[in-house]
């Protein structure tokens, strides 16, 4: 005699003390979690492929580079990142200038904003990953400069996926 009763989910067999399972009763059952377990394991809407586990290990990383003094300092990225912080080591955010402007020697990226928080001072490309870090003038301000490549100073470039 099959299962007096089935689990709600999976229909599987719950036998009573009273119940003879049978062998059908088995093979229906793993034909069942063969299904559905199967199934799941190997749908890749449910789980991750090769390349996903790949981006997720690089959630976070730190790099640095030396300030040249250049117009941009370039920097090829380990990942596209999410977000991207870049300050001055040694430096505050910010240093006030002879001439009344302020040094800004820390900023942020964040992908797909197209006017990187509105001052332009850093510049992501996705295809090649590479990240520019620009010296000079803010566009559209008065009196703040992008200090993101001075010479002989090392930043440090906060990566977060």
């Amino acid at each position: 005699m099959a299962a007096s009763n089935h689990s709600q989910k999976l229909g599987l067999s719950l036998w009573e003390q009273t119940d003879c399972p049978e062998w059908a009763d088995f093979l229906q059952d793993n034909e069942k979690l063969e299904e559905t377990v199967g199934g799941h394991i190997g749908s890749q809407a449910v789980h991750l492929t090769a390349e996903d586990r790949e981006f997720l290990s690089h959630r976070a990383a730190v790099v640095t580079y030396n300030g040249t003094g250049s117009g941009a300092a370039s920097l090829t990225l380990p990942f596209l990142p999410r977000k991207l912080t870049v300050s001055a080591q040694g430096k505050p955010p910010m240093v006030s200038r002879s001439d009344g402007g302020w040094d800004v020697f820390s900023q942020v990226w964040v992908q797909g904003d197209t006017q990187d928080y509105g001052t332009g001072g850093i510049q992501v490309t996705e295809s090649t990953l590479q990240a520019q870090f620009a010296e000079g003038a803010f566009s559209g301000a008065t009196g703040l400069y992008h200090a993101l490549n001075r010479s002989g100073v090392t930043y440090v470039v906060e990566l977060e996926a």
